[in-house]
């Protein structure tokens, strides 16, 4: 590309920083780049060309120049705002849930591989966390579905020892290492790992299968999501081998109560 034409891209934000004393990095998803990051230049005190556009979680129509060396930043030279998604920074709860789900495409993803399936998630997700009346829900199967596009889906049919299918009365556990359950009767004593009843792993394995315009007819109670999301967070943060910072702020919302707030 040519280094002095500006190209055009529609992308979501999902990191933004101070770089300077005027500049901002922008770190964003698009359908055509994957994930990059731009310096705005005078961002910080632009009076027209990038205020209340440079937001989290804000889906942007983008003028940018492609950098100069392969490992170079892009130049944003305007963005014009086609989302806000506000609710997403207005609630707490909404917010919580946007950063941990941001945080997991930063870490699970590589520079420019873009994967338009991947963007379509990240799509329905901000827009579906932004709208629905049960954002810790949506989160869940948000999470099923982005470990599913990258090449994680876990196995939640049947016990990986005995391979009986997932039945009562019986619990599992998600075995970190290889995304595969384990029931009860497979385990010589009492795991330390998060438990996943059967009306939680039926629904969760419902949602793997569901598009992601049908999600919204599935319903998971807030027990479950519970389960679900302290079974997941293991599976990740193995995947991941670091540690998830947003886990943090996320763990105490997840009680019954939370789904109401």
């Amino acid at each position: 590309m040519a280094r002095d034409r500006a190209q055009t891209t529609r992308g979501y934000v999902l990191h933004i920083a101070g770089y300077g004393e005027a500049d901002k990095l922008v770190t964003l998803y698009s359908n055509d780049l994957g994930r990059f990051t731009a310096i705005a230049k005078g961002a910080l005190k632009s009076k027209q060309r990038f205020v209340n556009k440079l937001e989290p979680y804000s889906l942007l129509s983008l003028f940018y120049l492609p950098p100069r060396t392969s490992s170079g930043l892009y130049f944003l030279e305007e963005a014009e705002l086609l989302a806000a998604n506000l609710p997403l920074r207005h609630s707490h709860q909404r917010y919580i849930v946007a950063s941990h789900y941001t945080e997991l495409i930063l870490r699970f993803t590589r520079e420019q591989d873009p994967d338009p399936e991947l963007f379509a998630l990240i799509a329905w997700t901000l827009e579906s966390l932004s709208l629905s009346p049960a954002p810790l829900q949506i989160a869940t199967f948000a999470l099923i579905h982005l470990l599913d596009t990258l090449g994680y889906r876990p196995d939640l049919q049947s016990c990986c020892r005995c391979h009986r299918l997932v039945s009562v009365p019986h619990s599992y556990t998600l075995v970190p290492g290889n995304g595969a359950l384990l029931c009860n009767r497979c385990q010589p004593q009492a795991s330390p790992l998060p438990s996943l009843s059967v009306q939680t792993l039926r629904t969760l394995a419902a949602a793997q299968a569901t598009p992601l315009d049908r999600l919204a007819r599935l319903q998971l109670a807030p027990q479950g999501i519970a389960e679900a999301f302290h079974a997941l967070h293991s599976y990740t943060v193995h995947l991941l081998q670091r540690d998830i910072h947003s886990w943090g702020l996320l763990r105490p919302l997840l009680s019954p109560a939370s789904e109401k707030r």
